[in-house]
């Protein structure tokens, strides 16, 4: 039969001290002098009294935000650095972030963004879909609840929630930069589709940048898809009938249609950058291991998803957070073999 643990008053009987003297010096007050709590403590030990050993409070768990990323998928380069870069600022930023996709944007962003939501599983949403206008993002803040926390990656005109995206403008502007520096005169320029605002962006930079720079010539321009294919019937353009080309330096508006162009070169025996300079724009992982390696406008995909993230964190916590912000992240050019021999 297991003893009954001595009370309080018992300890005080024996001791003849106060039960809120023998409480107190149990739990080791420093208003009880020394030579008390000893006596207690001594008394409370012969007597087979034990002090309760208190359970330590489990903290709970911090609550990660999570967040959804939604964009229509595509094969290539670009998107796995897209989704690689939203994964390490997740890390940076401790949150989680989960990649939901769909096949046509234009026709479904809005209904699919009202069923994810329902789901009521994400603190915020971050969208990229760059065929959507301004109407169809009116469109989805009608489903959402006002305030819902959202930001968007790709650039439209005049835009109406808050957008990330990458300074184009000024891409465009270093690259003619480069090759003026470099003493191209007769440039080139393969664009993007013109509906495009991004697209818009990286042309005017560079168009811009010739315009105010005496003895540079804009001499040729091709307006692409961003798929390789384009690159490659770019540069079928690029020759007249009697093979001279027509700019010594040529901007492609984004690495794949460089690619082709390289490529449609090299095949035609035109050497790179002798016969003709080519420089990008996103700088992807494969720009480093071409021969020759291209040169490129960087794109900071990490940096990308951290600014996006604390947007949408400001907007949760109230702070510094407007409707229709465009941020620009910088960009920076990384020179490479295509537009000069090392």
């Amino acid at each position: 039969m297991t003893a009954m643990k001595p009370t309080l008053k018992q300890i005080a009987e024996k001791t003849g001290y106060s039960i809120s003297t023998i409480s107190r010096s149990l739990a080791n007050s420093p208003n009880i002098s020394k030579k008390t709590r000893e006596e207690v403590h001594k008394a409370a030990a012969e007597m087979g009294y034990r002090p309760a050993v208190r359970k330590r409070r489990q903290r709970k768990k911090k609550k990660l935000l999570h967040f959804a990323l939604l964009s229509d998928y595509r094969i290539g380069e670009f998107y796995a650095s897209l989704f690689c870069g939203y994964r390490d600022a997740s890390y940076k930023e401790d949150v989680r972030i989960s990649l939901l996709s769909l096949k046509d944007q234009r026709s479904e962003c809005v209904r699919f963004i009202q069923q994810v939501h329902k789901e009521n599983t994400y603190d915020g949403f971050i969208l990229f879909f760059p065929a959507l206008d301004r109407i169809h993002y009116d469109q989805i803040l009608k489903v959402l609840p006002k305030g819902f926390p959202i930001v968007s990656n790709a650039l439209i005109d005049n835009p109406n929630i808050a957008t990330v995206t990458f300074d184009g403008y000024n891409g465009g502007r270093m690259a003619a930069e480069h090759f003026y520096d470099l003493g191209y005169k007769r440039l080139g320029l393969i664009e993007g589709p013109r509906v495009r605002p991004e697209s818009r962006f990286r042309s005017n930079g560079f168009s811009d940048y010739i315009q105010h720079h005496s003895g540079l010539k804009l001499a040729w321009r091709f307006t692409g898809d961003y798929e390789f294919k384009s690159g490659f019937e770019a540069f079928r353009a690029f020759q007249d009938p009697s093979g001279t080309a027509a700019a010594d330096a040529v901007f492609a508006t984004n690495d794949s249609m460089a690619a082709g162009f390289m490529e449609a070169a090299r095949e035609a025996g035109l050497k790179i950058p002798e016969d003709v300079a080519i420089l990008g724009y996103d700088n992807l992982p494969f720009a480093e291991h071409r021969k020759p390696g291209l040169s490129s406008i960087d794109t900071d995909f990490i940096e990308l998803g951290v600014s996006s993230i604390k947007t949408l964190k400001n907007k949760i916590s109230k702070q510094g957070y407007k409707h229709g912000t465009l941020s620009l992240i910088p960009v920076h050019l990384v020179r490479r073999e295509s537009t000069a021999p090392e």
